[in-house]
């Protein structure tokens, strides 16, 4: 059976990084956020911001699935996404969580809240994207019967050859060293998110981002609204992250 892996985030996460060291590989598949069109363009949750999402495109739910489901047919399928962009209608399909192999990445919220506030001053509550995170987080462990792997945005950054061995362990596939490293320049994968992406871009690997914003959690109250909200379902899942070999 080929291996289906769902890389769940929350925005301003590194999931792009992470995405693209999986598109280095060249051994799977890669979809690029399959299911923010339902959520932005078919239920018009919210705002889709700087984004240019195929008006055309079917993306009720059930057609992004059998998309997915018909894709692992053939090939080794990796996607990223974020669970609010689907999470009702992800949680209570059960089939589809015990056939996925899923990966939970998270960041250190007050950094990431900043990044998206910057991003899109528009930003919901939802949006910041923990809170559906750990649900899902909790649906996977309870239907699989198993604690769902999680990977530290920071840890990863720091130690990539360790986290990244380690993962591909627990994903049973094979570590490729040549992964870390890329091109830079933008890929086709990120064209419907013009402006979102230009740090991946720009970048040759995984690095650390020291990127100082002018509103954050410390001087904007609604910022700070966010991050009390999020924080424990960020400490939640934080808790089973994927600790790093500092040999490595």
């Amino acid at each position: 059976m080929n291996h289906l892996i769902a890389l769940w985030a929350h925005p301003r996460s590194r999931s792009t990084a992470l995405e693209r060291v999986f598109i280095e590989r060249g051994d799977f598949h890669v979809l690029h956020e399959p299911f923010a069109a339902l959520y932005y363009q078919h239920e018009q949750r919210a705002a889709a911001v700087k984004s240019s999402l195929d008006a055309e495109e079917s993306c009720d739910y059930a057609t992004i699935r059998n998309r997915l489901l018909g894709l692992v047919q053939d090939e080794d399928l990796f996607f990223k996404d974020m669970c609010y962009h689907c999470h009702d209608h992800l949680k209570a399909d059960q089939p589809l969580l015990q056939r996925m192999t899923h990966v939970f990445l998270v960041r250190d919220p007050k950094p990431t809240i900043a990044s998206h506030f910057a991003k899109n001053p528009c930003v919901t509550l939802e949006e910041i994207g923990y809170e559906k995170q750990a649900s899902i987080f909790r649906q996977v462990q309870a239907v699989q019967r198993s604690m769902p792997i999680v990977v530290c945005a920071e840890t990863l950054v720091a130690h990539p050859t360790s986290v990244l061995s380690e993962l591909c362990q627990r994903l049973e596939i094979a570590f490729d060293a040549k992964s870390l490293n890329w091109s830079a320049g933008q890929h086709d994968k990120w064209q419907q998110w013009q402006g979102w992406h230009e740090e991946v871009a720009n970048s040759q690997g995984l690095h650390r981002e020291n990127t100082e914003y002018e509103q954050t959690v410390e001087n904007n109250p609604t910022l700070a609204e966010y991050y009390d909200y999020h924080l424990p379902y960020y400490e939640e899942m934080h808790q089973h992250r994927i600790v790093a070999d500092e040999a490595l």
